[in-house]
């Protein structure tokens, strides 16, 4: 018993001591950070969690984990990539589209890779990316700092030769290019097909309520697609929608309104090599099938299956394309033979802007050696 009573003083002691300690720490130490309300990914791995928790927390079962706090002096700051990362900087978002939060590791399972916007970090980017239509055609927004030997600069462009000002000064400035066509260094399509995975639920023919649909926001008689259209539309009934119709629709409508469509008109601006837009792909993911007018058939069979479209290259005239979409539009049967391909594949969407940065940061990664576009103007405008 006496014992007992003459070591209290000392447990006490030693119980003040810790607690000191404790205070001290959580003061220099707090937590930054706490993903409270990360909520837990259904579509794609991390999707649906801000980047500020898929940075600062762990993963559990591909979910955001609750109460997770990071002490202050581990914790990386997404502005400061690593030193075995490779950084790109944006030097001009894309149509303003500013997309730096999202992460190339999730939507396109590229590591390594970090992105930025800030010029700041002019001198230790492994590579800059510039968007055609922003560049000043004088190149008075330009870098004007002296480009790093092992920095690369890539020219990018998703506007077809017909609706892109060529711009004489960018010869011999670029060192990769990435665009849609299949010749870039870095190819980004408008969309894609893959396989389908095996847990893929099975793909059901939206209810049909109309038959040829069209949707236009930029009219021009001259155009390839506007002549064709005119020359459809004396044969076969076409429903138009868009401003240059009046019919405005906007993105929540369009989803629905193309889906009911048992034709759409995927018509392109423009005709050139590998110029196969968002008109095909989106009709393709919505249960549409596509009309298309643009390069020729066999140009299409490099991104899709062949039996997913309808050319208007097939037929001779206006006049029997229009026929051909009477006869399926009056036999389901051979309507539903347009959408066999689903049951092989499936079609996803770009990411504008944000998949070609991705998609070139990981190039630069992969290929650490010289290469230069001596006549970017040539190979692209002819």
């Amino acid at each position: 018993m006496m014992e007992t009573r003459r070591s209290c003083p000392h447990i006490l002691i030693a119980a003040m001591f810790l607690s000191c300690v404790f205070a001290i720490f959580y003061v220099y130490h707090s937590p930054t950070m706490n993903c409270l309300h990360c909520p837990a990914v259904q579509v794609s791995k991390h999707k649906d969690c801000p980047d500020a928790c898929i940075n600062h927390t762990q993963l559990i079962n591909d979910t955001c984990a609750v109460n997770v706090t990071v002490v202050k002096e581990t914790e990386p700051k997404p502005s400061s990539p690593s030193q075995t990362d490779t950084l790109l900087l944006i030097w001009i978002w894309p149509f303003g589209r500013n997309v730096t939060s999202q992460s190339c590791s999730w939507l396109f399972q590229i590591e390594g890779c970090q992105l930025t916007d800030d010029r700041n970090l002019f001198n230790t980017a492994h590579g800059i990316l510039f968007h055609h239509r922003d560049i000043h055609e004088d190149l008075s927004n330009m870098p004007t700092l002296p480009r790093p030997y092992f920095q690369k600069w890539v020219w990018m462009n998703m506007e077809s030769p017909s609706n892109s000002a060529l711009k004489p000064r960018l010869n011999d400035l670029f060192n990769l290019t990435t665009s849609y066509r299949r010749d870039s260094d870095i190819t980004v399509p408008y969309g894609q097909t893959s396989e389908r995975s095996a847990d893929d639920r099975t793909f059901e023919i939206p209810k049909k309520e109309k038959f040829i649909c069209w949707i236009v926001t930029n009219w021009n008689p001259d155009y390839e697609r506007s002549k064709y259209y005119e020359k459809l539309k004396e044969h076969v009934s076409v429903e138009t929608f868009g401003d240059s119709f009046d019919r405005h629709v906007s993105d929540g409508d369009y989803p629905k309104l193309v889906s009911s469509c048992k034709f759409y008109l995927s018509f392109e601006n423009s005709i050139h090599e590998d110029y196969i837009t968002e008109k095909l792909y989106n009709p393709m993911k919505l249960g549409t099938v596509p009309v298309v007018l643009g390069p020729p058939r066999k140009n299409y069979e490099k991104f899709i299956p062949a039996e997913a479209f309808i050319h208007v290259d097939d037929f001779k005239t206006a006049e029997e394309l229009a026929a051909h979409l009477k006869v399926l539009h009056e036999n389901p049967d051979m309507y539903v033979k347009y959408f066999g391909w689903r049951e092989r594949y499936a079609v996803r969407g770009t990411w504008f802007g944000l998949e070609h940065a991705c998609r070139s940061c990981d190039h630069i990664r992969r290929n650490r050696n010289y290469r230069t576009v001596n006549d970017l103007n040539t190979w692209y405008w002819g």
